[in-house]
């Protein structure tokens, strides 16, 4: 307690230095990494294990994965995620949405939000720091379009968007075929999406991206 009778000298030194002693630490704000795919993967099928392995690998690296929180792909995600997880963070989140044949979440996800909505539920999405894309339906399609098309408009800073496997690689030429050559789109708008094989390819464009 700094009083009138403390020392003159003794005062700015204590006034100096308390603010130091009692601030706050600053809170590390965790990166997101949402992951897009089939609620339809059969657990036992090489796709679930592959991105089950993906979300272990990227939580270990200190990501939280973010999905739509439901069976097949999703839950392969955030099985991997809890796996990876090194209990210093966050390590599993769901966007969910209500669906009249989908009730709650998988069971491991940590934190989740309920949307009524598609529009709410992409539009948080939309906040993560990065997007891996992985094999799936229409639902899939839409939310990779969605955050291709916002950071296309610069409606959102550029992001790192992976596509993983051949069916978006498939995409990719019928895009060139359809839409680079007849100039609906551009070049440069073609160089905010990566493509790869694999999902170590993936994890390993995520690297250096964390603070």
């Amino acid at each position: 307690m700094i009083s009138s009778d403390t020392p003159y000298k003794l005062r700015e030194i204590i006034q100096d230095t308390w603010p130091q002693l009692y601030r706050k630490p600053v809170e590390k704000k965790m990166k997101k990494v949402a992951i897009f795919g089939s609620a339809r993967t059969n657990p036992e099928s090489d796709l679930y294990k592959a991105v089950e392995k993906l979300g272990r690998n990227i939580s270990a690296q200190g990501w939280t994965v973010v999905t739509g929180g439901g069976p097949g792909t999703m839950e392969a995600a955030n099985k991997g995620a809890i796996e990876g997880c090194g209990g210093d963070h966050l390590c599993s989140i769901a966007e969910a949405i209500y669906l009249p044949f989908e009730e709650g979440v998988n069971s491991y996800v940590q934190e989740y939000e309920k949307h009524q909505t598609f529009y709410s539920r992409l539009k948080t999405f939309a906040e993560c720091d990065a997007f891996i894309v992985t094999p799936g339906g229409v639902g899939t399609l839409l939310e990779m379009a969605l955050i291709y098309q916002l950071v296309q408009v610069s409606h959102m800073d550029k992001k790192p968007i992976i596509c993983v496997g051949r069916m978006w690689r498939t995409l990719k030429h019928w895009i060139e075929d359809e839409m680079l050559d007849n100039g609906f789109i551009s070049s440069e708008d073609m160089k905010l999406i990566h493509y790869v094989d694999r999902f170590s390819e993936a994890t390993h464009l995520l690297k250096g991206l964390l603070l």
